[in-house]
Order: structure tokens, then C-alpha cells, then sequence
């Protein structure tokens, strides 16, 4: 079995809902991290940065909003090495020298969804009030725009426990929870003190997913908005769960509403999508408050398709994730409703983070992207190969 392979294959580095770091000007930036599918589990998986190996270095690349970040050409991770890190080797600035360092995070980690794999507890120090709360942070080792966390023990107990999606990181001081487009309906109602946060690694296991809802306007057609990509496609039926305390209740499945079950009309984004009920009449909808609890959240959950809504649009029967990427199992088409397992083995390959020794950002194994003058982004071409060993490692 020593150095059997048991999978291989390359992926184009993913810029899907990424910006130009700096618009308008030819940069380099991180990519989202990378999911790749390895049967049975991986020993030791090895990354190789084709683009990347044929061009000289840089110190200048883009991450989390910094350009000092160095651009990896090569990765190993081998069971026994902690969860988010691994071997890197980069070339120096305007250099073809290579050297090598230890990745702290935004390495390699294994994926697993059965396990429903949270990162460690970091301590936080405080949390701003507002619709889009800044927690504050010595460490921010692994979270990066796009990633999801979700926080605990603080003073804000309308935000404990809910995950949600990060949409701006200031490394190793703040990180910013939901993004405008799906921020709090109204803040939280006080400042939140120390806490901790947890990065969250996977998705639940079955499609297509319940999601706490952030805010709902009071229209014709109305928006909804999800603290996390909510991966809803047109035609599919939700219901919600509203408390109280949220206004709104109207929406709920109720016998003077004949248990309504909302269609989803359109995909706004990740984060938003239209339903085919006028809300406009309908009782403000509000996030609980600190004052209000304890409470229940906003909740929408699947519950099934309008086959003729699909059926006008079946070209848009395709579930995706927060990256574009299709979801594993789920069925495109009329079926896009249907309950699937999702889940499978294999490996997280993260976006970088300071190396141990370097103490400076490095590109991770899922690559980078470089933005042209006009904006437009190219991913990095990445190869990749796992196998196992004889004994396994750790």
C-alpha cells in the first residue's frame, strides 16, 4: 500500500464573489479555499502551483485586504500535522529562488462532514453594536472573507450560536460578521464583551438546508436574507418560522394563511433571494434584540417545489455553494428539491496565512487569482495528488 495514489486531478483557483483588492489596477489575491474529494482519506496530499511555478516571486499579493503576502508554488500535508497548516515552499520577491516555511493556517484540513468539524475556540474581547458587528480579536489565524464562525459566551446572546458569513478581516484585530447585503435587520442592542468564536468547516450533511434569516422587506415580491449562502434555487418552496418578537409572524405556516409555503422567485446573490408574497402589508420583521431574549431566531426551511415555477426557468435548477461550486450529490433540474446526502472524504485547501518562520502571509494550496486593470480575474492552475502510506501517520 506504501505511496499508493488514490486520487489526482487539477482545479482552476476560484475567485467566485471575490473583488479586486485594489480595483482597477493589475494585483495578485487570495482565492477561496478549495475543496477537493479523495476516496477513503488521504495519508499525505501534495499541491503544486502550475502558474505560479512559471513565473518569478512576489511579496506584494493581496490578503485580507494586505498586499504583503507571498505566492506559494508548492504544498505537502501529511497525517500528524495539526488542522489548517502544512509545508510551503514560495519564491522570493522578483525572484526565481525558492525557500520553504511552515503554513500556521490556511493549510490543509481534512474534511469531513460527518464529524461536523468546528476550528478551536478563540477568545474574542468585544463586539460592536451595530448591523454588521466588528468582533474584535488577537487572532485571526484561519478566518477569512467568505468563511463562517459562529460566536459563544458573549454579552450579545441574539448573535450566540447563529452562523455567520465574514465579510471583511483586519488581521489579527477585527473581522466583520455579514456583509451589506444581509446585515441584521437592527443591531443587536448592546455592545458585546469578551466571548469566543469558532470557525465553521462544513455545511450539515443533508441538502437543501434550513438557514436563520437576517432581515425580510416589506414588498411586493420579498427579499429574504440569510446569515450564510442559503444555496436555494428558483422554485423551490420554503416555509418559515418567525417568533413573536420578530414581527412578521404573518408569514408563518398558519390555518388563516392556509399554512403557506412561500416559492422562491429569484436568486438575488448568495445571501438573498425573492419570494412570491406581498409583504408589503405585513408587520415590520426585526432580528430579536439582547432585551428580547430569550427568543427563538428567524428561520426558513425547504419544504419542497413548485414544479410549474421551475419548469419556466429549469436552466436555474443548479445548487451551488458560496463559491460557485455545484453541491456535492444534489440533483439539477425538477429534482432540485430532493434531500441528498452531501456528504464525502476529502481535504480543505485553504487560501494562507503567516508561515512560522516568515511571520507574513504566504498564498495557500488553493491558490491565487491576479486581477487584469479591468478587473477581470484569472485563477491559478492547480495540480494535486493524494495516497496513502503503510502505516498511516499519526
Amino acid at each position: 500500500m506504501d505511496g499508493t495514489i488514490l486520487g489526482q486531478g487539477s482545479f482552476v483557483a476560484s475567485s467566485a464573489n471575490l473583488t479586486n483588492p485594489f480595483p482597477g489596477s493589475g494585483t495578485i489575491g487570495q482565492a477561496n479555499a478549495q475543496i477537493i474529494q479523495i476516496p477513503s482519506g488521504a495519508d499525505w496530499v501534495k499541491v503544486m502551483n502550475y502558474t505560479q511555478y512559471g513565473t518569478v516571486g512576489t511579496t506584494g499579493a493581496y490578503f485580507n485586504g494586505t498586499n504583503n503576502a507571498s505566492n506559494g508554488v508548492e504544498y505537502y500535508w501529511q497525517r500528524g500535522m495539526a488542522a489548517g497548516t502544512g509545508i510551503v515552499k514560495f519564491k522570493g520577491a522578483a525572484s526565481a529562488v525558492v525557500y520553504a516555511d511552515t503554513l500556521v493556517s490556511g493549510g490543509f484540513t481534512l474534511y469531513d462532514p460527518s464529524l461536523n468539524v468546528v476550528g478551536n475556540r478563540v477568545v474574542t474581547t468585544a463586539t460592536t453594536n451595530a448591523k454588521q458587528p466588528v468582533v474584535s480579536t488577537a487572532s485571526t489565524a484561519g478566518v477569512q472573507v467568505g468563511s463562517v464562525v459562529r460566536m459563544s459566551n458573549t454579552a450579545q446572546t441574539d448573535v450566540n450560536g447563529v452562523d455567520m458569513v465574514v465579510s471583511a478581516v483586519t488581521v489579527n484585530t477585527s473581522f466583520t460578521l455579514l456583509a451589506a447585503s444581509n446585515a441584521l435587520a437592527n443591531a443587536p442592542g448592546a455592545i458585546g464583551g469578551a466571548g469566543f468564536y469558532r470557525v465553521i468547516n462544513v455545511d450539515p450533511l443533508y441538502y437543501p438546508r434550513r438557514r436563520f434569516v437576517t432581515n425580510i422587506t416589506q414588498a411586493v415580491n420579498a427579499r429574504v436574507s440569510t446569515s450564510v449562502a442559503h444555496q436555494y434555487v428558483p422554485g423551490q418552496l420554503v416555509r418559515f418560522s418567525i417568533p413573536a418578537v420578530s414581527g412578521m409572524i404573518q408569514l408563518n405556516a398558519l390555518p388563516s394563511n392556509n399554512y403557506l409555503a412561500a416559492t422562491v422567485l429569484s436568486v438575488v446573490d448568495n445571501y438573498n433571494f425573492t419570494i412570491n408574497v406581498d409583504t408589503f402589508a405585513f408587520t415590520a420583521f426585526s432580528w430579536p434584540t439582547i432585551a428580547q431574549q430569550p427568543s427563538s431566531f428567524p428561520e426558513v426551511a425547504p419544504v419542497g417545489e413548485d414544479t410549474a415555477a421551475s419548469l419556466i426557468i429549469p436552466a436555474s435548477q443548479v445548487p451551488v455553494d458560496a463559491q460557485g461550486n455545484l453541491i456535492n450529490s444534489a440533483n439539477s433540474g425538477l429534482l432540485s428539491d430532493a434531500t441528498v446526502n452531501t456528504g464525502f472524504l476529502g481535504m480543505t485547501l485553504g487560501n494562507g496565512g503567516n508561515g512560522t518562520e516568515l511571520t507574513t502571509p504566504i498564498l495557500g494550496p488553493s491558490g491565487s487569482v491576479a486581477w487584469s486593470a479591468g478587473d477581470v480575474p484569472t485563477g491559478d492552475t492547480m495540480y494535486w495528488v493524494a495516497g496513502k502510506s503503510t502505516y498511516g501517520g499519526l
